[in-house]
């Protein structure tokens, strides 16, 4: 074009045209540069999976839970420890109960216990009878703790050392205390609407007095069940 000649505008259709055309260039610029990008992305991933299937699993062992952590503390996972205290707690008291008015609470042991234990706690407590009709004599056993849970899961029995406190009242004012100590041997019992316990005592040692420390290191060494 000559210098001298005069410019020529361009009409506003070409124009528009030409600004339209020069931005597509430049979104299909960045449409491929995305495409690259989503296609070096998957091909990462899709070697990363090939790669993986090759190596070997890695087992990470996590810490155990809390029913874990508490089955392995009480002894095994078929023992329920805390079911265990708790009829404990609710069992023995019931062979030591006595009071002027003689051993009350002895007979709801009838089904807890093997019979021979419930006969020797009535024997005690009809001997005990007269003195402490006498002396207004109230007795009770307060059990303080349960250690040394041994539970053998295929016989469905568990051993246990008991320990605790024995207290007497004379006259309703002089409180006695002497120390108490128990070993017991259960046996799992199915609960039913006949059985609601689900244990079953069927060995029973006690000691109390000052003799009654002296079973802790003996209990320890020589439990009724093995580990």
């Amino acid at each position: 074009m000559d210098p001298g000649s005069p410019e020529v505008a361009l009409p506003p259709v070409v124009w528009n045209h030409y600004r339209h055309f020069s931005w597509v260039i430049y979104e299909q610029r960045l449409l491929v540069l995305m495409l690259g990008f989503l296609l070096a992305a998957c091909g990462l991933v899709w070697g990363l999976a090939l790669s993986l299937q090759r190596k070997p699993a890695v087992v990470v062992r996590a810490r155990p839970s809390l029913k874990e952590a508490a089955a392995e503390h009480s002894g095994g996972p078929e023992i329920s420890y805390d079911q265990m205290a708790f009829f404990l707690h609710g069992c023995l008291p019931l062979l030591y109960g006595l009071d002027e008015g003689g051993h009350h609470f002895l007979p709801l042991a009838q089904g807890l216990v093997a019979p021979e234990i419930y006969t020797a706690a009535e024997d005690r407590l009809n001997r005990a009878g007269p003195a402490a009709m006498a002396n207004r004599i109230t007795q009770s056993l307060t059990i303080t703790g349960v250690s040394d849970l041994v539970a053998d899961g295929p016989s469905r029995r568990a051993a246990a050392y008991v320990r605790g406190y024995v207290t007497v009242t004379v006259r309703r004012a002089e409180a006695q205390f002497y120390p108490w100590r128990g070993r017991v041997l259960l046996e799992v019992n199915p609960m039913s609407r006949l059985s609601p316990w689900p244990f079953y005592l069927l060995r029973f040692e006690d000691q109390a007095g000052a003799a009654a420390p002296e079973w802790d290191q003996a209990s320890h060494d020589r439990p009724w069940l093995s580990p």
